[in-house]
């Protein structure tokens, strides 16, 4: 009888601690597929930069997190958060990973609000905001498709209202002292939304 109670306790023993192991098992599956999952929705957006293309006479930039402005160099990188600025004669290109050109002209001021990127459907979120003088913004034509049946993923917004586009080519431009804005379309010019809050082109 003991021998027999000993053999049933042996084996419910090894029972549990196999059960116990097929739950770790089970657990450890359960948290490498969350993180899987996880990592492919992290990977659809991520952060972008913009890289410094073209500089012309003192345009300088004031990086997130600092309080010092500094001068911008071709192949500098800018991002969300970043602040630059272009004075008298002075004027800057920047171009964003999808083929975008953000140009940057003389005693003006933009910052960078977002920037963000998705490599595998090349579509991407960026927006803009000038706080004075003009900008324009050559907008590639990626992901037309989804793009037509989305918002604007890009926009220019000023303290007075905000332009969003759709692989178009525009100008837009903040009077800081009238605190107008004007915005010029180059080409592909879509219909345009009269309220005063927002233009779309």
């Amino acid at each position: 009888m003991a021998g027999t109670r000993g053999s049933a306790g042996a084996a419910e023993g090894v029972t549990m601690r196999r059960e116990r192991r097929g739950r770790a098992a089970v657990a450890m599956a359960a948290g490498l597929l969350l993180l899987a999952s996880a990592g492919s929705v992290w990977a659809a957006m991520v952060p972008g930069q913009a890289e410094v293309m073209r500089v012309t006479g003192r345009v300088e930039a004031m990086i997130k997190g600092q309080t010092q402005w500094v001068p911008v160099t071709v192949g500098m990188k800018l991002g969300a958060g970043d602040d630059l600025r272009a004075h008298k004669a002075s004027a800057a290109e920047l171009a964003l990973p999808d083929g975008t050109t953000v140009l940057l002209a003389e005693n003006s001021r933009f910052v960078v609000n977002q920037l963000d990127f998705d490599a595998q459907n090349r579509t991407r979120v960026a927006l803009f905001h000038l706080v004075a003088g003009k900008m324009r913004a050559i907008v590639s034509k990626v992901a037309t498709t989804l793009v037509k049946t989305r918002q604007s993923n890009f926009a220019i917004s000023t303290p007075a209202a905000v332009a969003a586009a759709r692989g178009t080519d525009f100008e837009v431009t903040y009077d800081a002292d009238q605190k107008v804005m004007r915005v010029a379309v180059l080409q592909e010019a879509a219909d345009e939304d009269s309220t005063p809050e927002k233009k779309k082109l």
